[in-house]
């Protein structure tokens, strides 16, 4: 797969100009995807599977937005143009209330332009929420990103992996994560790293013109128990 995203000749596909946006924002999606699958291998490898939970996490984001993309094409993008305007915004007051940073000149003017842009609402906006697009993607992939969300995040889910005070007359504590009878989520880390990705692919595939990677995907999908 990784050879397909360097030498398989995506810009060759692209579609007409007036019709790129779905295929520019895939590219950008499916370029970091496969980052993101290299660092997942690269902490399981130094084994620190456990590690890389904000990895998968943010893995299934990307696949899914390439979904999305795919499904619904111009109205997808145009949604999220929608959302970049109110993240872009709250970054803008966040600077302007804290008085700590400043932005100069020339990256005020481009944010100003970008909160006073005349972006539609469209029904495909509740898409943004990451849990109405997973939601409607199905197959299980809500429940995964949830439980990758608790070892993501600071709290008690992520710090009880690291202690068991289960007996009432001792503690254990740990310097490396345990799951007890629990299965371990790092030992899927590859596999999952994996699948992410070739979904992901296969989402941005159908943004070219002729689905130039169609037979190629079909045979790593085949080969990796995916088709």
């Amino acid at each position: 797969m990784t050879n397909l995203l360097k030498d398989g000749g995506a810009g060759d596909h692209a579609p007409s100009p007036l019709e790129r946006r779905p295929f520019m924002i895939g590219w950008g999606l499916v370029a970091a995807l496969h980052r993101q699958a290299c660092a997942v291998l690269l902490l399981h490898r130094s084994n620190l599977g456990h590690e890389a939970a904000p990895n998968r996490r943010l893995m299934i984001e990307y696949m899914s937005q390439l979904q999305w993309l795919a499904r619904d094409g111009e109205a997808a993008a145009d949604s999220m143009n929608k959302h970049f305007q109110y993240s872009h915004g709250k970054l803008r007051k966040a600077v302007d209330e804290g008085g700590i940073f400043t932005y100069d000149d020339e990256v005020a003017a481009a944010a100003d332009s970008v909160a006073t842009a005349s972006l539609p609402s469209s029904p495909t906006d509740t898409f943004n929420g990451t849990a109405h697009l997973l939601g409607s993607l199905g197959n299980g992939i809500q429940e995964v990103w949830i439980s990758e969300t608790q070892l993501s995040h600071s709290g008690i889910a992520a710090a009880r992996a690291f202690f068991d005070d289960s007996a009432s007359d001792v503690i254990h504590l740990f310097d490396a994560p345990r799951y007890g009878s629990a299965p371990n989520p790092a030992e899927a880390s590859p596999f999952m790293a994996f699948m992410l990705l070739y979904f992901g692919i296969q989402a941005f595939n159908e943004l070219m013109v002729d689905q130039p990677w169609t037979a190629e995907l079909d045979r790593i999908g085949q080969m990796g128990g995916l088709a």
